[in-house]
């Protein structure tokens, strides 16, 4: 028992000392290598999560298409964490929320959607479902940019947790993620640092900024984007409302990975953000920053491959 007793005690210490997104990484993080899938992101630059979260995300695909898009998907991504960095001046708020830093409503992530044996994978990232998975030619480019949508309309949604009288149909009805006016989608081929092609979309798009009103929420450390990316405090609410509109600005890219177990398409998703401050400055982080070479470079580093046995 007294043996029980200082096991908990340290593991208890060891938690506490621990971010929350070390914690959540700690439970939720799955171990893709185990399933034939290597991913490392082996370059982020300063001012992001150095370890990105890595889960499993057939349900939240699943619940918050509602019920339209059904794969077996895992999703690793990174976000801005709370290094000071420069420009701006120093904050207490993460740089995923801080409208002076590079990272605001920023992410580097990948998608995994698993090639099974049901077809779901082909019938939902491929023009025709029966033609050969690793042609360019047959990705849908429509599935390839509801991934980021999806995934901003759910880091949305938790970001209304715990306010009164919100549902889902309200945030069903209120969210969008749009083309925005006057812009096209452009597509190319482009190649990683092996020689390997992947098909790239970029866009601008028109959405809902994913910072929350405190006032009128209770977002939880442990079942929110709260454990990456913390809260707004005064200073964020001095320059922007809560859900203000943005642009997202960014790409995403497609290619097959032939493995013999688990065969899978990797479609990696970075973007920067546009918006307008209250007091009327526009900021356009994706033209106005680094974060595009930043983003390239992370590109060039990143391992996806079969896993080695």
């Amino acid at each position: 028992m007294r043996f029980m007793q200082i096991v908990t005690i340290l593991g208890l210490s060891a938690l506490i000392s621990c971010s929350a997104a070390d914690v959540v990484r700690l439970f939720k993080n799955v171990n893709l290598e185990d399933k034939g899938i290597h991913v490392k992101l082996a370059y982020v630059p300063r001012g992001m999560h150095q370890e990105p979260l890595e889960i499993k995300f057939d349900k939240m695909l699943w619940d918050i298409s509602n019920g339209t898009v059904q794969v077996m998907a895992y999703n690793i991504y990174t976000t801005g964490n709370y290094d000071a960095i420069r420009p701006g001046p120093d904050t207490d708020v993460s740089n995923f929320l801080n409208p002076d830093s590079k990272f605001k409503d920023a992410w580097f992530g990948v998608y995994i959607i698993i090639d099974d044996m049901y077809g779901l994978g082909r019938r939902f990232l491929l023009k025709n479902p029966f033609g050969e998975p690793d042609d360019l030619l047959n990705l849908n480019d429509q599935s390839l940019v509801l991934l980021p949508n999806l995934d901003q309309k759910l880091i949305v949604w938790t970001t209304h947790q715990g306010q009164k009288n919100y549902t889902w149909l309200d945030h069903d009805r209120e969210f969008y993620f749009r083309l925005k006016n006057g812009t096209a989608l452009r597509t190319e081929y482009t190649t990683d640092r092996r020689g390997r092609s992947w098909r790239k979309i970029t866009g601008d798009f028109d959405t809902i900024a994913a910072i929350t009103d405190i006032n009128k929420t209770d977002m939880k450390l442990f079942s929110s984007i709260r454990n990456q990316t913390g809260l707004p405090d005064a200073g964020v609410y001095r320059q922007v409302d809560p859900w203000h509109p943005v642009v997202i600005r960014g790409s995403v890219l497609g290619r097959y990975f032939r493995c013999g177990e688990t065969s899978f398409w990797a479609v990696v998703y970075y973007n920067g953000s546009a918006f307008t401050t209250k007091n009327g400055r526009h900021v356009d982080n994706w033209e106005q920053t680094d974060l595009q070479s930043l983003y390239s470079r992370m590109f060039d580093a990143i391992e996806i491959d079969c896993a080695a046995k």
